[in-house]
């Protein structure tokens, strides 16, 4: 084929790349085949200069009539890195991927745990084909044993030890219900009614965790969680980029990829090299006791430490429930494979052994209150007490809002004379998840249509889509819905629909399970521990409705002991006042309270500066039945407050 390149010169390439011929053969000029394609630089430059993108003004106008879109809406975690829960619905077939969880803040007092509302899929759990578990991180699977019941129990696909980590936490009947079916992400391929579900290696901190693609009736959706690209991992297989790369090459419909890292330059640090910075740590301090805290969920770091203290003849006891699961799990599909006698529960055995055969690891390293090595710091641990020289790391970076917390420990830990280890230039953590280049990689290796940032706050989900841009995808191909919101994918077109999903916040406390209707309880609670609480008992004669007797107040966490007499006079005599002005006007009991609150807390802030949580209860006394008993001296009058009689404002 000749080949000409026309610029300001001209250049015959087949001529050139074709000037050997026999001795006294004249050089000759082979004609070009007409049926295959010229190239030129008008040519090339036509390709390199495509026409410039068009912005589709309303996508809906490319919308086929009577065309069935496939949704994909979010529970919960598009707004936030936790209690991720993702959607994929058509027509009359649903997946679910994932169910995590999302620790209360200090606006929620008392709250446990959130977890996605998931009224939507009860009213449609017949359509539900399948709960995909792409790891087993409490984001991702904590939700399971509070949704699987009432879900009839759909199949779960994961992983071996991300399913022994969900069924640890479930009770016997749900663990007798459960039903699933393990994943190999090499060779699986599973059909869950209109959608064929494929399987992929990443790397994280937990060995099994998986990307997911899902072939759908309007294209292939690639979904991306927590992931690092690793080369060089300490546990589990490096990423599966060939397979990455191959079902890029099947055209992506649509990426939704983590936003974690997305705007932190380069890439995540190798596993591998952490492991050579803790091996070199506990190497150099084998000769004191050790106590290593990190995430109990961080499971890969943990087979690190294990196999760096065994290495060095280090006995592992272990400190807390979730340590001490998270670690027997993993002996029993063979993560771990010590010696079952250098790994024990904590207990007193670790005061008695030789301090170079005694590693302790355990939980803490964000200075959670109640956890392992917090509690150590006070000495609060019965089978463990830390002493002086005794070496301690924390294999963790802090998480923000967690830097009081943390530097709090640390101050009690070097006030019994602790060596909490500092190692310049030796990191002992690394993130978990993919910074920029990572991401970029992932972009290109799928070269989607659409992209979809997800899992992260809003500022690591802006900053996703600008990683996206800066590889020339443009602003209309990147989609940021809301929680709630719905992406619609047609054959032609895909984009976040004007419908939503009305979800709730649904908080865990205890054994009870409650939505935004508990803002009432949280506003309370909030109030009670910021302002504290006052309560008056109005007791009322039955006939006459006048008081009998004194209010009775009591309060809690509101002044100090020395300030309480005398505002609790002035109180009750506001109150009295009050109520009394109103009974000459014929007014409602209830009404009557009701006006009482409402200036009483003006009348407290002009005192004290703040409004306590206000309990006005009353009751009815009988005044001739007890007139012969000193109604105010050691006799306890139970009422309810307004709210509990059915009174609303």
């Amino acid at each position: 084929m000749e080949t000409i390149m026309q610029s300001n010169i001209s250049i015959n390439l087949w001529e050139k790349n074709n000037n050997k011929r026999p001795a006294g053969q004249h050089r000759t000029r082979k004609a070009p085949n007409p049926s295959q394609p010229t190239l030129s630089s008008e040519a090339f430059l036509r390709h390199r200069n495509k026409p410039a993108h068009q912005k589709i003004e309303d996508p809906k106008k490319l919308i086929k009539r009577w065309e069935k879109p496939v949704r994909i809406f979010w529970l919960w975690g598009l707004e936030q890195i936790w209690s991720n829960m993702t959607v994929v619905e058509y027509e009359n077939d649903i997946i679910i991927i994932d169910a995590g969880m999302e620790f209360a803040d200090d606006s929620m007092p008392g709250v446990d745990y959130i977890i996605p509302d998931i009224s939507y899929l009860m009213a449609k759990k017949k359509n539900i084909k399948g709960l995909i578990i792409t790891h087993g991180h409490l984001d991702h699977i904590w939700a399971v044993k509070n949704i699987i019941s009432n879900l009839d129990y759909p199949t779960i696909y994961t992983s071996p030890l991300t399913i022994g980590m969900i069924k640890r936490n479930l009770d016997d009947k749900d663990a007798k219900n459960l039903k699933y079916k393990l994943v190999d992400p090499d060779i699986d391929v599973f059909k869950l009614g209109v959608f064929t579900i494929e399987f992929f290696r990443v790397n994280h901190s937990i060995p099994e965790a998986m990307w997911v693609s899902i072939h759908t009736p309007k294209g292939l959706l690639v979904f991306s969680w927590d992931f690092k690209i690793d080369f060089t991992p300490a546990i589990d297989k490096p990423a599966d980029l060939w397979k990455i790369s191959r079902i890029g090459q099947e055209w992506v419909r649509m990426y939704l990829w983590e936003s974690t890292n997305a705007n932190k330059p380069g890439h995540s640090v190798s596993e591998k090299i952490i492991w050579e910075n803790l091996d070199k740590i506990i190497s150099s301090y084998r000769k004191t006791r050790m106590v290593v805290s990190t995430f109990a969920s961080n499971v890969g770091r943990i087979i690190q430490i294990i196999n760096s203290a065994i290495k060095y003849d280090k006995v592992v006891f272990l400190a807390w429930r979730s340590m001490v699961l998270n670690v027997q799990l993993c002996q029993e599909l063979w993560y771990i494979s010590a010696p079952k006698w250098m790994i024990r529960q904590l207990s007193s055995e670790a005061e008695s052994m030789p301090d170079e055969r005694v590693l302790v690891l355990c939980t803490g390293s964000q200075g959670e209150e109640n956890s392992a090595l917090v509690r150590m710091a006070k000495w609060e641990v019965k089978d463990f007490m830390l002493r002086p020289w005794d070496s301690v790391l924390l294999s963790s970076h802090t998480i923000p809002g967690n830097e009081k917390a943390v530097v709090g420990m640390i101050n009690d830990l070097v006030k019994i004379w602790v060596d909490v280890i500092d190692e310049p230039g030796l990191d002992t953590h690394t993130s978990w998840h993919g910074c920029q280049e990572d991401l970029k990689m992932m972009m290109s290796l799928l070269n989607p249509q659409y992209f979809c940032p997800i899992h992260g706050e809003p500022y690591m989900r802006h900053a996703n889509k600008k990683v996206a841009m800066s590889l020339g995808y443009e602003d209309d191909k990147i989609l940021l819905p809301e929680n709630g919101q719905i992406i619609e994918v047609y054959d032609e077109v895909a984009f976040v629909s004007e419908k939503r999903i009305k979800l709730d916040t649904v908080m865990i406390d205890g054994k009870w399970e409650g939505h935004l209707s508990w803002e009432y309880v949280m506003k309370a609670r909030s109030i009670m521990s910021e302002n504290g609480v006052v309560g008056l008992i109005f007791k009322v004669d039955t006939k006459t409705r006048e008081l009998v007797g004194n209010i009775q107040i009591e309060s809690r966490w509101f002044v100090y002991s020395s300030e309480v007499k005398k505002i609790h006079t002035q109180i009750v005599e506001f109150a009295r006042a009050k109520y009394n002005d109103n009974a000459k006007k014929k007014m409602d009991i209830k009404d009557n309270l009701r006006q009482i609150r409402d200036e009483l807390g003006d009348y407290i802030t002009k005192i004290i500066g703040r409004v306590p949580m206000l309990m006005l209860m009353y009751v009815y006394i009988n005044r001739e039945a007890i007139q012969n008993i000193p109604v105010d001296e050691g006799n306890e009058i139970i009422g309810m407050t307004l709210e509990e009689q059915g009174y609303k404002d």
